[in-house]
């Protein structure tokens, strides 16, 4: 009996000893090649190239915002702010906001200097599957003042056109756009 409870508490100190190992090299390459989206906030690889391909972070492609535009100094932020009216009916459709290129941002400072103005943002604007003669959107211009006068611009066919401005009050500026493509918000005097 004394041996097998020699044996018995033998083979328990023995079963309890810690074991240490060194890190494999397999488990730093699987560690080293985890998917660099989740790195730079994306659920999926396929939302980091729809969000590559506007030309967007992983916060601005999640919120539907343009933050910064290349080329446009002290950019507000621009994000759509409710609900579109297509042809005068509310809708559930969305418009699908992108960066556009600096030249397009260079251009729309130009269009802003011309007006006696400055460019708060220019932003692309699209409307998948929309079929529409005037779409009334609310644009959530953050930091936009109460009471700030704005002017809108749209590139259309690669000319600016003027784009009318139903209202501007504090942080949104609503306009009735005929087209998809970029719209520049021209703060003026």
């Amino acid at each position: 009996m004394k041996k097998f409870i020699a044996l018995l508490t033998a083979s328990m100190l023995f079963a309890s000893m810690t074991v240490s190992a060194s890190e494999s090299v397999t488990a730093r390459a699987v560690v080293a090649s985890a998917p660099s989206y989740t790195e730079d906030g994306f659920n999926n690889s396929s939302d980091q190239q729809a969000a590559e391909d506007r030309g967007m972070s992983a916060g601005e492609y999640y919120n539907n915002v343009v933050v910064s535009t290349p080329g446009v100094t002290n950019a507000m932020p621009v994000g759509q702010g409710g609900k579109i009216l297509v042809n005068g009916v509310p809708t559930n459709l969305t418009a699908i906001l992108s960066k556009v290129a600096k030249a397009t941002a260079d251009a729309a400072n130009a269009q802003a200097a011309a007006l006696g103005g400055t460019l708060l943002n220019v932003v692309k604007v699209d409307f998948p599957g929309a079929n529409y003669n005037v779409a009334t959107i609310n644009f959530y211009v953050k930091g936009l003042a109460d009471g700030a006068k704005v002017a809108a611009k749209q590139l259309v066919a690669g000319v600016w056109t003027d784009v009318e401005v139903v209202e501007a009050r504090a942080d949104h500026v609503v306009l009735n756009l005929k087209n998809a493509g970029p719209v520049a918000f021209v703060a003026l005097p």
